[in-house]
């Protein structure tokens, strides 16, 4: 019995020390012995728009999205008379096919 006893305090307290050591890794909080196994580092969505989603000026699209799969940023371009309109929610980049009602010219719709 008294073997049982000191084997489980041995026990608790190497887990309790794996579970202070454990709150030093900083690198990557959340995936840890004691924490989510399957958590996922926070990422940066940072998004940013410069024509502000207005289908009437050209605009560029920059967004940490982007740089993470190797991409450029996305600039408004035209397809015939419709406007593809890079844009942000919410940090997340998106994209608008837009019908210009006067026409599409260098990534804007005519006025």
């Amino acid at each position: 019995m008294e073997e049982k006893l000191r084997a489980l305090t041995f026990l608790m307290i190497a887990l309790g020390v794996l579970y202070i050591f454990d709150g030093f890794n900083q690198e990557f909080p959340g995936n840890g012995l004691t924490g989510l196994a399957v958590s996922e580092p926070a990422r940066d969505v940072s998004c940013e728009d410069t024509d502000s989603r207005d289908y009437y000026a050209a605009g560029t699209t920059y967004a940490r999205l982007f740089t993470v799969n190797g991409e450029e940023p996305k600039s408004d371009v035209c397809e015939g008379d419709t406007l593809i309109e890079y844009y942000c929610v919410y940090d997340e980049p998106q994209v608008e096919f837009y019908e210009c009602p006067n026409g599409c010219i260098s990534g804007t719709c005519a006025q």
